[in-house]
């Protein structure tokens, strides 16, 4: 068997997470466990979003935890002769993204009105999902679970307006193609729908 690789990066798997979401919304419809596969997805291409939009061009400075921040901030300022270990990069969780991205000029080159739009209720609302539904996803432990689905699209939709917004910013994706940019558009469009016209038919 021949082998398979696959080259990505991480605006690449913003759009795959992008897409992979609108395919689960439709595997939802028959199976609510498919739900699992949608926050997943959202989470991902939402903080894959924020790296994009908040790393300059030391990266991984801007996106990274403060300790680990400092870590590279030390290495990039030794001097070829001190041999100082170039440090592993610990990305900040997304609700600490989140925060960084609404703030003033947030984009990774510093750009006058680069803030992205994001309310209290939308911070909040990603928090509980960050900590109680992606974390639980992820490290599932041995019990029994029920899961509020009412509000997954709403939330899709919130979601799918910030990673537009981050998109027309012009920071974040700034290296890709036109092409590449107007099919992530294409694909947040195909998520809303999704989103908007769900309905469970099981």
């Amino acid at each position: 068997m021949a082998e398979v690789w696959l080259e990505t990066d991480e605006c690449e798997d913003v759009l795959s997470s992008v897409r992979h979401c609108s395919v689960s919304f439709g595997l939802a419809e028959t199976d609510l466990h498919a739900f699992k596969w949608v926050i997943l997805s959202l989470h991902s291409a939402l903080q894959g979003s924020c790296v994009c939009h908040l790393v300059g061009t030391a990266g991984p400075l801007g996106a990274t935890t403060k300790r680990n921040a400092t870590e590279w901030c030390v290495y990039y300022a030794a001097k070829v002769d001190e041999q100082v270990s170039r440090p592993k990069t610990k990305i900040a969780e997304l609700p600490e993204l989140l925060k960084r991205i609404r703030k003033e000029n947030s984009a990774g080159d510093g750009s006058q009105g680069s803030e992205i739009q994001l309310t209290d209720s939308d911070l909040q609302w990603w928090k509980r999902t960050h900590d109680r539904m992606r974390n639980q996803f992820v490290h599932f432990e041995p019990m029994g679970w029920s899961i509020e689905l009412s509000g997954i699209p709403e939330l899709v939709l919130v979601t799918s307006r910030i990673i537009k917004e981050i998109e027309s910013n012009g920071w974040a994706f700034r290296h890709m193609s036109d092409e590449w940019r107007c099919t992530l558009c294409e694909e947040i469009r195909n998520l809303e729908t999704r989103a908007r016209d769900w309905v469970f038919k099981g």
